[in-house]
């Protein structure tokens, strides 16, 4: 039969009655299925959705298709969200429904074609798992990362390269997660320990049992960010996402919170499950990523960490200690580990620090200069491969003016030399990085003309460029907090870090008040398209000098206008600094290069449609799951705006009705926000039937929970439903764990006149609390005195909590100082100031107002030394902004500090290169 007969839909008269039209097929991997299938379904659409009859009598009427495909066939065609086995068929197919819908046959048959094959091919990213069990070698240093141990007397050919494996209780937890993904549930897990503590090789322990066909990816080249961007479309279900030192993909600017998205919206598709992202921190990385700061830098990172930390512990226990006693006979490497390892620190051992430590203290002159500025380099913000060239040009900025009087002419070839030498099997100092790149993977095709920002941001390839140990990152990040680098290194930064670190090294040096230095670095960044950094130029440079306008100009000529947030940041600073013309022609310029501003402001001023507060709404079991407690109060409230936004309000009515009967002990703290919300919107039966709930079976242990129960009862007028919460005699089984809880909890029932409770519950804080944590004990001194428990104030203080409390956070120490003064304890303000917390309080991660509270309670205190010892800290710690607040910085740094303490000399922007 001709191919050119009985096309096209068939009249009223013949037609048979129309069948439902087929569903989108959902495809969550390959990328290439999900788009050949949105192909299809376009054109059936396109087509007029013929039946499944239509499109068999269509193909059958035409003998110069290949493909004969059933009815089952077709529909799997069309539907299905798996590729079809049969090329010939899906051809046929798209043909005849090119064909209805008039479109051009042989060019969507040949993209159809195309997409069919790639499908076929795609493989995922990564290795499979049964690659990286048949060589060990791909998942030591320089791979997946596990460090290997040292080879004693020929253990590694008798035993293997890794010493056998002690499981610890942080493996149990691990395994649920890893069993969970293979059940086919997705998840994430984060083991956040100190330096060689075992992180990454209880990672490979959980994971190199995996059954066939799972694949492990860990994105490194070019950047880790860039990696991980370009390939997570790639990502295929049953695939390990392997995030060693997971702060190199999450912390950088911008990359960073675009990665966190990335796999947040993987690891929550259903349609690529099960996906496990595996990752391991420092505490201090985590603390960065997840810790709410004034300028929330993380907030894509913190939702995609927080709830998945596991921690790991510097040291064996007794009970790891006798496993690995048991087992340590056999391996040499083991024995020893057992027999000289301090303090129980077995991996820490095994990872050659000891080597690595008595290697580094031996260090003299250029060499220990040398591994100085790797240090410091690692902990001013520069990724992990350290170019050479930049090492060097720090080295004399380090030097004594006789050792650099000494140097000779091959000084930096032996300092290398000593740096870089290996023993029994364990990496030197430093480590060559390695620079081939990556091995059976397809280089994509960028055209000038349609590549991304961010792809022509790829940097050029520099000279030779190496890794620093990473236990000694961690050992010059601790002690070597209070020292800033030297001007060469700063200099040398600007000539030769990677474009990627530039940002960061601005910043670390602008936090410590190296102003000039810090406008240099971050010129640079512009310079190579790091468009996000204009904006604190800016800002910066009209702080410094307010009448200048050129940073300004220059800013606005040179910036890509392609990233919105950066060009709306920039627009806005140029504002604030008077260059309104660069402002207006900025973001005309935006406008022309991209509607991506447009539609981020759109999305800003649009209210939630009902659509996407409906599901919302069915989200509610998850979020309840994961945070039941202060922050599910948050996640209610949010969720109720949202849908009373949206004007959802038979939403609001399913939610409140839903809630209402399902409300266990541990949505207490919901039930006191949603009474509130139930009774503004007038659902008055919700608000009787949940308040009688809640104060019948609300647990009694959590004292903040109960306090805002009290006080929503109070405010909604359920007084008899307080009264029968009050008669289950809440002060007498709240736990006591949260002095600040407490503390509320005193306050809401003295609200309601239950002074009894209020000294029963007193009498036992003040007895039995815990002191660890000023704070918290403050907030508690602070209730009891409100509520005019002075007897209990007596009994708390005569526990000495200015002995027991932790000086780790100034914010807290401060409140403990103004408590304790307050409650006229001099005796107490006296101890706590002997302990010296201006020297001991840290300063890592801390916001402003922290410094600034301890700063103004030890002035009330009349410590003044510690004002003035606490002040020489700041500007080493990166909290120069604190250190300016002090009386007369402000002019005499005027111009910024140099690293040796001393104002630095007026520049200007002439001086920039």
């Amino acid at each position: 039969m001709s191919g050119d007969i009985g096309y096209g839909r068939p009249g009223p008269e013949g037609s048979p009655k129309r069948a439902r039209s087929l569903k989108r097929a959902r495809v969550g991997w390959p990328p290439a299925l999900r788009e050949l299938k949105e192909l299809l379904y376009e054109v059936y659409l396109a087509a007029g959705a013929p039946s499944l009859d239509e499109i068999t009598g269509d193909i059958a009427r035409d003998n110069t298709l290949k493909g004969s495909p059933s009815r089952d066939t077709i529909r799997h065609v069309i539907t299905h969200g798996e590729r079809s086995g049969q090329q010939a068929d899906v051809v046929s197919v798209a043909t005849v429904l090119a064909r209805r819908a008039v479109w051009d046959a042989p060019d969507l048959v040949g993209r159809v074609r195309g997409l069919w094959v790639q499908a076929g091919l795609a493989r995922g990213a990564g290795r499979t798992i049964s690659e990286l069990r048949g060589d060990v070698r791909l998942v030591l240093d320089g791979g997946l990362g596990i460090h290997p141990a040292p080879d004693t007397g020929g253990a590694s050919e008798r035993f293997g390269i890794l010493p056998a494996y002690v499981p610890r209780d942080i493996d149990a937890r691990l395994k649920t997660v890893v069993d969970a993904a293979v059940a086919g549930h997705s998840g994430i897990a984060v083991l956040v320990g100190g330096s060689s503590t075992g992180k990454t090789r209880a990672l490979w322990e959980a994971v190199g049992g995996l059954p066939e066909g799972w694949r492990v990816w860990h994105p490194l080249t070019p950047t880790a960010p860039d990696a991980a961007l370009a390939a997570l479309p790639e990502v295929a279900p049953k695939t390990v996402v392997w995030l060693n030192e997971a702060q190199h993909y999450l912390d950088p600017e911008p990359l960073g919170e675009s990665v966190a998205a990335g796999l947040r919206e993987l690891s929550n598709d259903p349609l690529r499950a099960p996906v496990l992202v595996l990752g391991t921190l420092w505490p201090g990385h985590w603390d960065t990523l997840t810790t709410r700061t004034t300028i929330d830098r993380h907030a894509g990172a913190r939702a995609l960490l927080c709830g998945h930390k596991i921690d790991v512990p510097d040291a064996f226990t007794p009970a790891d200690l006798a496993a690995l006693n048991s087992i340590a006979n056999a391996d040499s490497r083991l024995t020893q580990a057992a027999q000289h390892a301090e303090g129980g620190q077995i991996t820490q051992y095994l990872a050659g620090v000891p080597y690595l430590m008595d290697r580094y203290s031996a260090a003299r002159g250029a060499t220990r200069a040398l591994i100085h500025a790797a240090m410091d380099a690692r902990r001013m913000g520069a990724s992990l491969h350290i170019p050479l060239d930049w090492l060097a040009d720090a080295v004399p900025g380090y030097l004594t003016d006789a050792e650099y009087r000494d140097l000779d002419d091959d000084w930096l070839t032996k300092a290398l030399a000593y740096a870089t030498t290996p023993c029994n099997g364990i990496p030197g100092i430093l480590t060559p990085a390695p620079t081939r790149g990556p091995r059976n993977q397809r280089a994509r095709r960028r055209p000038a003309a349609s590549a991304t920002h961010i792809e022509r941001l790829v940097p050029k390839p520099q000279g030779p460029r190496y890794l620093l140990a990473d236990y000694l990152d961690q050992h010059g990040r601790h002690h070597r907090a209070d020292t800033i680098p030297p001007i060469d290194f700063w200099k040398a930064a600007a000539q030769h870090a990677h474009p990627n670190d530039l940002t960061e090294l601005g910043h670390a040096a602008w936090a410590r008040g190296l102003y000039r230095d810090a406008a240099q670095l971050h010129k640079n960044a512009i310079t190579h398209g790091y468009t996000y950094v204009a904006a604190p130029l800016v800002d910066h440079l009209f702080l410094v000098h307010p009448t200048d306008p050129r940073p300004a100009q220059w800013a606005a000529a040179n910036v890509v206008p392609v990233a919105s947030y950066a060009v709306e940041r920039l627009v806005h600073a140029l504002r604030e600094s008077g260059a309104h013309e660069q402002a207006t022609e900025l973001a005309e310029r935006a406008a022309a290069h991209t509607t991506e501003l447009a539609e981020q402001a759109v999305t800003r001023t649009t209210n939630v449609t009902p659509e996407e507060a409906a599901r919302m709404a069915e989200q509610w079991d998850a979020m309840m799951a994961r945070d039941p407690h202060v922050a599910y109060e948050r996640a209610i409230a949010e969720l109720e705006d949202a849908l009373r936004d949206a004007g959802a309000h038979e939403q609001v009515t399913a939610l409140a009705e839903w809630d209402a009967a399902h409300t266990t002990a541990a949505k207490s703290l919901a039930a006191a926000c949603l009474m509130i919300m139930l009774r503004e919107d007038g659902a008055h039966d919700q608000v009787t039937a949940l308040a009688e709930w809640a104060a019948a079976h609300t647990a009694l242990d959590h004292p903040y929970a109960v306090a805002r129960l009290l006080d929503a009862l109070r405010e909604v007028g359920a007084h008899e439903q307080v009264t029968a919460l009050l008669a289950r005699d809440p002060a007498t089984h709240t736990a006591l764990d949260n002095p600040e809880e407490v503390a509320w909890l005193l306050i809401s029932l003295r609200e309601d006149g239950a002074h009894e409770q209020v000294t029963a519950l007193a009498e036992k804080a003040a007895a039995h609390t815990a002191l660890d944590e000023p704070e918290a004990v403050a907030l508690l001194l602070n209730g009891l005195r409100e509520v005019g428990a002075h007897e209990q104030v007596t009994a708390l203080l005569a526990r000495d909590p200015a002995t027991h409390a932790a000086l780790d956070h100034p914010y807290a120490v401060a409140r403990l100082l103004d408590a304790l003064r307050e409650a006229g304890a001099h005796e107490q303000v006296t101890k706590l100031l002997a302990r010296d917390p201006a020297t001991h309080t840290s300063l890592d991660n801390v916001l402003y107002g922290g410094v600034h509270m301890l700063v103004n309670a030890l002035r009330e205190a009349g410590a003044h030394e510690q004002v003035t010892a606490l002040a020489k800290r700041l500007p080493a710690r990166g909290q120069f902004h604190a250190f300016m607040a002090l009386d007369g910085n402000r002019e005499q740094f005027r111009f910024g500090r140099e690293p040796d303490g001393s104002a630095a000399p007026s520049w200007t922007w002439d001086d920039m290169d």
